[in-house]
């Protein structure tokens, strides 16, 4: 694996090992209602992180803001290891999102701004299919070592599993550390793509390419943020759902694992099938609609009996996150395609696919432990469905 892709998908796999390891055992630090709240502020933070990281990519160049993130991130790690009190936990999770955000805009910039074409896109579904592995491994890696921290008698046994990705902090750092810096003709290059936009107002400072590009921008944006909502929304219920049948933090671990591996094919096949603008459309029309079909029969096959309450969560986060995985990379890069049409930087597009991403996160787990608490999960999946 090439240098830059190689760092990026570290970075992406740190941010994506954080977030989701964090899920199991969020439900065993607080209550469950502060538990939405908890990764709501986490999705707020990403938000409110990039609308400044797509200028400092445009304008310093992809690896020293990778460089930022990781200890930023590291900031996050520090805070969630050693107290289980709510506001350190809320601390935590506000710079591990603004972290791992950075990490995963800075790093998808890096690999953009060194190749080009087709090749761009089969690299961003590389870091992309190999990094959210982190989402893969994070449950079942959290369910298991918190239960081992608390065997051992620690006091804040959440310290064992954050500390794992502590470790893949480090070798990012060091394998961006080793990376030679960009020469003249390509991250460079983008910093002068970036730098049209100096002195304009809100809109043209920070939502560049959605205020330069207009509707398709818009439309790609608010399928992003139905599709990443509806997944953040459906985790959060069921591991609060499978807390209260009095699951191990081991079982529910282990529940996102599933979801984690269709996450990882699909977003590699996103990459592979984006070879024009055209699949790559045809790719964020169908996801939303293909999902509401799923969610919708799933709601009905709940209320029937069909499934366990554990595998009727294990179904609809695999359906989720398949919707999410097949339309990582070509939003990405039909969203680059569109920056560089209207002269705004790699940094910039990627910050706009991960605004919307972030906004759908930031609603999505508040609302639906709300919905799940109001109606069950067959509700919930038929409210998503609506939305989608």
């Amino acid at each position: 694996m090439k240098g830059p892709v190689l760092a990026a998908t570290l970075a992406v796999f740190a941010g994506c090992l954080s977030n989701t390891l964090y899920m199991p055992l969020a439900a065993f630090l607080v209550e469950r209602r502060q538990v939405g709240w908890l990764l709501s502020v986490q999705g707020l933070a990403s938000f409110f992180a990039l609308l400044h990281v797509g200028h400092a990519v445009d304008h310093f160049g992809a690896k020293p803001v990778l460089q930022q993130g990781i200890v930023g991130l590291g900031g996050g790690l520090v805070c969630s290891s050693f107290s289980s009190g709510f506001l350190v936990q809320l601390a935590g999770r506000a710079l591990c999102g603004a972290g791992s955000s950075i990490l995963f805009n800075a790093g998808m910039a890096l690999v953009m701004s060194r190749y080009t074409g087709h090749a761009r896109a089969q690299h961003v579904g590389t870091a992309l299919g190999i990094g959210t592995l982190g989402t893969l491994v994070g449950p079942p890696l959290a369910g298991y070592t918190y239960c081992l921290g608390a065997t051992w008698g620690l006091g804040e046994p959440q310290v064992v599993p954050l500390a794992a990705v502590a470790v893949v902090l480090v070798a990012a750092a060091i394998v961006l550390h080793l990376l030679p810096d960009a020469g003249p003709d390509s991250e460079a290059k983008e910093t002068l793509l970036g730098s049209v936009q100096s002195a304009d107002g809100f809109c043209s400072r920070y939502l560049g390419v959605y205020a330069a590009v207009g509707g398709p921008s818009w439309a790609i944006a608010g399928i992003l943020a139905m599709l990443f909502g509806a997944l953040s929304a459906l985790l959060c219920a069921g591991v609060l759902d499978m807390r209260q049948q009095g699951m191990s933090a081991a079982t529910i671990g282990l529940a996102p694992v599933p979801a984690g591996l269709v996450q990882a094919v699909t977003s590699q096949a996103g990459g592979a099938l984006s070879s024009s603008n055209r699949r790559k459309a045809l790719l964020l029309t169908a996801s939303p609609l293909a999902l509401s079909a799923c969610l919708i029969g799933m709601s009905l096959a709940i209320c029937a009996g069909t499934f366990s309450v554990a595998l009727s969560i294990v179904v609809v986060l695999c359906m989720a996150t398949a919707a999410t995985g097949i339309v990582d990379a070509p939003s990405i890069t039909m969203m680059a395609d569109l920056a560089t049409m209207y002269k705004r930087g790699y940094g910039e597009a990627v910050t706009a696919t991960e605004l919307a991403v972030t906004a759908g996160q930031s609603v999505g787990p508040a609302l639906g432990v709300l919905i799940v608490d109001l109606v069950g999960l067959p509700g919930l999946c038929l409210a998503l469905a609506a939305g989608a």
